[in-house]
Order: C-alpha cells, then structure tokens, then sequence
C-alpha cells in the first residue's frame, strides 16, 4: 500500500475535511531531451548554494507562525535555474548574531527588536515526504528559473519550531537556512517536506513538529490553549482530531526515517496506517 495514498485516507477520516494548504508556485523546467527525458533535480543548484556563490539574494520574510514568503532576486545578467531546499528553516538573524560577540551593536538591535529574539519557523518545499518517493537525496520542491535581475517570490506554508518562543513577524530579521543547520533529525525533516506537498494541514504538522523538535508530550500539546480577551473561555489549540493525525504523522515519519536511514525509499504497506 503507497504510504501518500494512506496517510490521506487516515487524515480524511480522523480529522475530517482537511484545511486546504497553499503550495508554492514553482516554476518547472521544459522537458528536455535525454535518456529520462526530464530534468535531473541533482543537477540543479540549491538556492543556499547559489546565495553563497553571491548570484541570487535570498530574503525570507514571516507572515506569521503558519506561513511566511521567500524572495529570490536573481543579482547576475543571465537567467538561473534553481532549486528550493527540501526542508528549510526561517531563522531570526539575531539570535545567530546573539552567540557572535556582536558587542554595542548587537545590544543595539536588540534594543530595537527585543531582549528575546522570536523564534525559527520550518516548512518544505518537496523532498520524499511520507511516502519515501523520489530516490535518496529528494529533487526539492521543483526547478524554477529567474531571469536575469528579476525575482520569484515563493508564498510558502510553515510551523513554529522553537515552542514559547515569540512568534515570528515580518518586522523581524530572518534568513533562510536549510533545516539540518537547525535539527538533523529525519523525521522532523519528513514531516516539513509533507507539509510543503500540501499532504499535512498547519496545525496537524504543528503538532508534530512540536512533539519532534521541542520534546513535547501529547499531554502537554492537548493542554495547548488560546486565550482568549474579555473573559471569554480559552479554546484549545488543537483538535482531538488534529491530535490524533499528528501521533500517526509521527509514528509514519518515524517508520520513513528507518527506511531512509537502510536507503529503502520506495514505500510500502509496512509505513501504512491500521484500517
């Protein structure tokens, strides 16, 4: 049994309608000729590589804790062909600059952006996901080309990875950064790649995603509540539902992380949910 297949059986039934999750528009590349007839994601530069190499600016700007907008501008006078990470981090450049001896001008950034800096988000773009498809390495989240001095903007699903932390806003700095520079645990990169395919709704890879990075009980995570303003009883965060669906989320990303770890990705009713 296709892993992808039952994954969203078990979401349809246990969490009812699923919220649909915007994907990123991506460019793909033509077809070319060859052997596949396709073009090989391998070949194509990751977008972290080719800021480092100084062709492309890359700004990550959060909405919010649920989604958030990439922009690559394209600094060189040809058109690139790129790729988005399979699994990324926004993460507050402060924080990094808080480790660094940053002396007066860190207290000074500080001073205007707070004493305690909001905290990293992740999403995906792509990648094996649940269903361990795709080959080991991942083609990412699709090639897109930029021509030369213009830019792509990426509107992109994400989760807050940092539980207690402020939440993220655009009036704070960010980058983007791959997630293993954050965690290098697969599961937790399984899951942000689902979300980023639009096979998770936010709150269930929430979920998860706080039980994997931040050690979260299923107890503590069901007694997550909003409060609510003018003596309005709180609500809770999180469904029993959506609950439910990030335990199995887990429990599959776990089996997935296994298979990848031996360098089987092809998937196969050993990952599958009980009917």
């Amino acid at each position: 049994m296709n892993v992808r297949r039952s994954l969203t059986v078990f979401l349809v039934v246990s969490a009812g309608v699923m919220p649909f999750v915007s994907q990123p528009t991506l460019a793909r590349e033509p077809r070319r000729a060859g052997i596949s007839g396709t073009v090989s994601a391998a070949r194509v530069p990751d977008v972290l590589e080719a800021e480092t190499q100084g062709l492309v600016s890359v700004r990550y700007i959060p909405n919010d804790s649920r989604s958030a907008q990439i922009i690559v501008t394209n600094r060189s006078k040809r058109p690139v062909t790129l790729r988005l990470p399979d699994a990324f981090t926004g993460t507050p450049v402060l924080a990094q600059m808080g480790g660094m001896g940053m002396g007066m001008g860190g207290q000074q950034n500080r001073a205007v952006f707070g004493a305690q800096p909001q905290q990293t988000a992740g999403g995906g773009l792509g990648g094996q996901g649940m269903n361990g498809m795709g080959g080991m390495g991942g083609g990412g989240g699709g090639a897109f080309s930029i021509p030369p001095q213009k830019m792509r903007v990426f509107r992109v699903a994400t989760v807050c990875l940092e539980h207690g932390k402020p939440e993220p806003s655009s009036g704070y700095p960010y980058r983007l950064a791959a997630l293993e520079s954050f965690s290098t645990d697969a599961k937790l990169a399984i899951v942000m790649e689902s979300l980023g395919r639009g096979e998770l709704s936010q709150k269930i890879a929430q979920a998860a995603a706080w039980h994997l990075a931040n050690g979260m009980s299923w107890e503590a995570l069901a007694a997550e509540a909003i409060d609510h303003a003018g003596g309005d009883p709180d609500e809770a965060y999180f469904t029993p539902d959506e609950l439910m669906a990030a335990h199995r989320v887990v429990e599959l990303a776990t089996q997935q992380a296994a298979l990848r770890k031996t360098g089987n990705t092809t998937g196969n009713s050993s990952a599958a949910p009980v009917q």
